[in-house]
């Protein structure tokens, strides 16, 4: 039953961004990196510091809407590579996994002139990782039986988006993201991703 539900995932995603009131106002997608951080406290309560992080890639299909003159909302779907690298006794090891899920934001929108804008928002994104492996001592462990990285995640956080008008139709932006996935308690595992993107934003 779980495994239907999360194959499901994807078509519930793409209904809710068409299902998005009439008044949504754009669309936007954008790519970039993420450099990921892995907060892990193990069964003594501490946080190797031989796991450093690691760059990803990061895509994001969103659609925007304003609910004020001031103020924005916007929903859509990700994908993002949360990795990290590491050396044991001069052993190197790394994370490779890769996530899908669902993101949605709210905040303020200030115009600065000249077609610019500056958008800040809290966001939270819920995914599930689809495929995940370490390497380590030249092979490699399937992280999916791992309920460190297979339980679905969710994360907070905030961003800020530097967005200038090309024409009515077209936007362009820059944007920089920052999560935590906030998990507590002994044996737990976080990610910290900061993101750094690009992107497009049509207009309806």
């Amino acid at each position: 039953m779980i495994k239907y539900l999360i194959k499901s995932i994807p078509r519930v995603i793409i209904f809710i961004i068409i299902s998005i009131p009439v008044f949504s106002q754009s669309f936007k997608f954008s790519v970039g990196s993420n450099i990921t951080s892995y907060a892990f406290t193990n069964s003594a309560g501490i946080n190797p510091s031989f796991i450093r992080p690691a760059s990803g890639l990061s895509f994001s299909l969103n659609r925007e809407a304003q609910l004020t003159k001031n103020f924005i909302w916007d929903v859509g779907i990700t994908y993002n590579q949360f990795n990290a690298v590491g050396d044991i006794q001069n052993i190197p090891f790394n994370y490779s996994t890769d996530f899908i899920g669902v993101n949605g934001g709210i905040g303020p929108i200030l115009k600065l002139g000249k077609g610019m804008s500056l958008i800040s928002k809290g966001n939270l994104s819920i995914v599930k990782m689809i495929n995940g492996n370490q390497f380590l001592q030249n092979h490699y462990v399937d992280l999916s039986n791992d309920d460190q990285f297979n339980s679905i995640k969710a994360l907070y956080g905030y961003s800020f988006e530097l967005n200038k008008t090309v024409n009515p139709k077209l936007n362009v932006f820059v944007k920089y993201q920052h999560m935590d996935s906030y998990s507590f308690g002994s044996s737990t595992l976080n990610f910290i991703p900061s993101t750094l993107s690009i992107g497009i934003e049509i207009a309806q």
